[in-house]
């Protein structure tokens, strides 16, 4: 009777422990493809952040050859805004030169 009790006993704990590791060993199996999943969507993340990267330092690159040929321009429009106010006074001496002018050939 001892014995069939203790037979009795170790088959529910047998029992007990196949059914429980099939359910861990499930566990483990969904918990790895969970981590895969999490893995290659990582590794998508991080290619994609290199992309970006490439591009942010490509758009860095433009901006920076944008603002050294605005630079120039700028330059030159300030050249060139000089230029034309000393042209402007100039022509404004000359046109009052030519009304003095005028102004002698009348009274002669």
């Amino acid at each position: 009777m001892d014995n069939f009790l203790l037979v009795g006993i170790f088959g529910v704990l047998a029992l007990y422990f196949f059914s429980s590791m099939n359910i861990y060993k499930a566990m483990y199996r969904r918990i790895a493809e969970e981590k895969e999943i999490a893995q290659n969507t990582v590794a998508s993340l991080e290619s994609l952040i290199g992309k970006y990267e490439g591009q942010i330092q490509s758009s860095i690159s433009a901006i920076g050859d944008s603002q050294d040929s605005l630079q120039v321009a700028r330059e030159d429009l300030q050249r060139i805004k000089i230029n034309n106010s000393e042209l402007e006074h100039r022509n404004k001496l000359l046109q009052d030169r030519v009304d003095e002018l005028y102004a002698s050939v009348g009274s002669i």
